[in-house]
């Protein structure tokens, strides 16, 4: 899938969304550093709302645009999880 936007995170959001049909509110994103140095993980966790239900994820990658689509993925996993289980409308799960 391909997807466009403001930037290559958004772009691979949409690319994500597209792929999936799970398009997404992001409520909360936060980027931080793992490690040090040249090759230093980043850690990308996104609270994000699909269809009334919200759940977290997580990313962790040398690269930030992998690091925040695998968070962005992540959650949706999560999402559909929570909503093939019937389960609460908001699900707050730590990253």
């Amino acid at each position: 899938a391909t997807g466009t936007g403001n930037g290559m995170i958004d772009a691979a959001v949409d690319a994500i969304a597209t792929a999936t049909g799970y398009v997404g509110k992001v409520l909360d994103f936060n980027v931080s550093s793992v490690t040090s140095g040249g090759d230093a993980l980043g850690d990308v966790v996104i609270q994000l709302e699909v269809g009334g239900t919200k759940a977290s994820g997580r990313g962790v990658a040398t690269d930030v645009v992998e690091a925040s689509a695998r968070a962005y993925l992540n959650a949706v996993n999560r999402i559909v999880r929570i909503q093939s289980r019937g389960q609460e409308r908001e699900h707050d799960i730590g990253p």
